[in-house]
């Protein structure tokens, strides 16, 4: 599993979280396949660190559920049934639902251009091979709104939630012109401050989403 390259932070505890965040991103980025085993002493040898921070770093990923540990055998990237991916998306309408009552009405002018700007990068990345692009950009997106809500807590749970499911998004083509469709028809409604409309809007485009088809929202 090669990683890219970046700084490495020379303080242990900034190096224990350097090590999580870089096998967070192989995983939600789809580059550790659900089910993959991970190898202590590979993932060491790539990023260049001791196996002790890494097998630190992998039991903390298992207790927050990006990876699963089976005692004697190894850790493994989380694989979703049907019924685990049905209920992410469950808690996501949840709390999204209350993430844009309290979101809405307190958007900016700033955080509508923001969003105008998101959406004009996403209208230049619908085609397949664009595909994880176009992702990381509709979650930003869609962050814009849920940052507005003044929760870190709230923000932490939906990040896990869509965290949980992102890889699953990358197992197949969608229909992306349909999910851009919806991004410009919740853009004007964003900007209206239309509460009852977004909730109803995002009821729609988690849709496209839902098992067994790839997410887009």
């Amino acid at each position: 599993m090669p990683f890219s390259q970046e700084h490495r932070p020379d303080q242990p505890e900034a190096l224990l979280s350097y090590i999580e965040k870089r096998i967070k991103q192989a995983v939600v980025s789809g580059e550790l396949k659900p089910g993959a085993k991970l190898s202590p002493s590979a993932i060491a040898a790539d990023l260049g660190v001791s196996h002790i921070p890494v097998r630190e770093a992998l039991t903390s990923l298992a207790a927050s559920g990006y990876l699963e540990h089976k005692p004697r055998v190894g850790f493994f990237v989380r694989v979703l049934s049907p019924d685990d991916l049905a209920d992410i998306y469950h808690w996501r309408e949840v709390l999204e639902r209350e993430a844009f009552t309290i979101a809405v009405p307190q958007l900016t002018g700033d955080d509508i251009e923001e969003m105008r700007r998101l959406c004009g990068q996403m209208r230049r990345l619908v085609t397949p091979g664009q595909w994880s692009e176009f992702l990381d950009v509709n979650r930003q997106f869609h962050f814009v709104a849920f940052r507005r809500a003044g929760s870190d807590q709230l923000l932490r749970f939906l990040s896990y939630l869509w965290d949980s499911a992102e890889s699953y998004s990358l197992s197949g083509l969608g229909n992306l012109e349909k999910a851009q469709q919806d991004h410009e028809q919740m853009l004007d409604l964003f900007e209206a401050r239309d509460v009852d409309g977004i909730i109803e809007a995002m009821m729609r485009h988690r849709a496209l989403g839902a098992w067994p088809g790839p997410a887009h929202s």
